[in-house]
């Protein structure tokens, strides 16, 4: 599943099962947060995308508060694990924003991974039956995205809303707006 990759020590983490990958390489990323079960279905994840024959490695974007003993299980399945910080809303703007809402404003941090060229976000219950790794050859310069559940009637005719994947080249740069 996963390219040549090192185990090395980060000081930030608190853990020595930190992998680095190579630059200018492509993953799989998903996410995970705090001590429930949700570890589990990244597993499965994991298996699956093995079983599959993938190529490419399993990143997890995990919060600090994910514990050491399922980081141990998610490295022991072949995953490159990243710590990235919560994301908190604007102090003036949290009128509107739930606390449980931290949880997916952090997942926008998986635009910092610019050690890799693309990334393909998976939710971290996905059963992966076949090797799709053929979707990383899509052209660069567009944005793919899952076909989800879009209570909003705004988003039936965007094209968010027709493909069915997320796909996204990480940069550092700013957007407008």
């Amino acid at each position: 599943m996963a390219p040549d990759t090192t185990t090395t020590f980060d000081s930030n983490t608190n853990t020595d099962l930190v992998k680095q990958a190579s630059i200018s390489s492509c993953a799989y990323v998903t996410f995970l947060a705090g001590d429930g079960d949700y570890w589990k279905g990244v597993v499965g994840l994991a298996k699956g995308l093995r079983k599959a024959g993938s190529k490419y490695p399993l990143v997890v974007a995990l919060l600090p508060d994910v514990p050491e003993h399922h980081r141990k299980i998610l490295v022991s399945q072949g995953c490159i694990l990243r710590e990235i910080e919560p994301v908190h809303p604007p102090e003036n703007q949290t009128q509107f924003a739930m606390a449980y809402y931290v949880i997916n404003y952090s997942k926008l941090r998986i635009w910092e991974f610019v050690e890799y060229s693309k990334m393909i976000y998976l939710d971290g219950d996905i059963q992966v039956f076949d090797n799709f790794d053929h979707l990383f050859d899509m052209p660069d310069g567009y944005f793919y995205a899952v076909m989800d559940c879009f209570c909003e009637k705004t988003w039936s005719s965007s094209p968010q809303y027709k493909i069915g994947y997320c796909q996204q080249c990480p940069g550092k740069g700013q957007v407008d707006g």
